[in-house]
């Protein structure tokens, strides 16, 4: 299997649901042998309290300036980037790229778990099944197309909304392939629930539950979308045993070609 030499998807004790401290990450990436690691958290909002799933906006100081002092102190061994996995929601549009303008981040990924609707929380799983996949496409679509986000973390997290594999999930996983083709942007083999789920039979297929779903995977195999490989760490130790072994089942299984080799400073500003 090729050596990957970047993470772009990690998290910190803030949102709620990871552990460790924030220099543990970095440790274990430079044991790893990561050249590039981008620490990107659920996206602090502000005013919004979500305990278990994202930081309270009083812990975005903090946040960014030990991220900045990581980068200082460990920046001869490795390259360290500040970042967001961001949901897409049209009010938070403007926030999100005054991050970027501002610098306060590198860059951003596309992680839709859920949305704010009259100041409710809104997951796409406790929607009838048919609306949940419906708005998760949708939105998920519209974040692509604002042009501010590096990649798509775990497209196929609209598994967890549905236990079947049929022509309406393949109808919203083709517009989700088409969308990343057209807006080139990178489809993300997430690691986080492989790690925990493992293999089982799911939906008609024998995969990993929920994502990364083989089937999908074929999908993209079969078209010209980019692939990249998210360690989506909540532990320091999933940085140093991000689970590659799922990504190399699904190379052999589905021909899909991912991304070994990414680093930030080629890449253009997406702004």
């Amino acid at each position: 299997m090729n050596k990957i030499t970047y993470c772009y998807h990690s998290h910190t004790k803030r949102c709620g649901h990871a552990s460790g401290e924030d220099e543990e990450y970095i440790k274990k990436a430079i044991e790893f042998g990561l050249k590039d690691y981008g620490v990107s958290d659920h996206v602090i909002l502000p005013h919004i309290i979500q305990p278990g799933m994202r930081g309270a906006w009083n812990l975005l100081d903090d946040y960014l300036s030990s991220i900045k002092n990581l980068k200082e102190k460990y920046k001869d061994q490795i390259n360290i980037y500040t970042a967001f996995e961001c949901e897409y929601m049209p009010q938070y549009v403007d926030y999100y790229r005054s991050l970027l303008k501002k610098k306060k981040v590198d860059y951003l990924i596309l992680g839709q778990h859920c949305y704010f609707k009259d100041r409710r929380v809104i997951w796409y799983h406790e929607l009838d099944v048919e609306t949940g996949l419906k708005e998760y496409t949708e939105h998920l679509i519209s974040g692509m197309a604002t042009g501010l986000f590096m990649y798509v973390a775990h497209p196929d997290i609209f598994m967890c909304i549905t236990d079947k594999w049929n022509d309406l999930t393949k109808k919203y996983a083709k517009q989700i392939i088409d969308a990343a083709i057209k807006y080139d942007l990178p489809l993300e083999i997430n690691l986080a629930h492989a790690r925990y789920y493992g293999m089982r039979q799911f939906a008609g297929a024998y995969t990993y539950f929920e994502y990364p779903f083989t089937p999908f995977w074929e999908m993209v195999a079969k078209s010209k979308a980019k692939v990249v490989i998210g360690f989506d760490s909540h532990r320091p130790i999933d940085v140093l045993y991000p689970g590659l072994e799922v990504v190399e089942h699904i190379v052999k299984t589905t021909g899909v070609k991912p991304i070994y080799n990414l680093s930030l400073k080629d890449k253009k500003n997406r702004i």
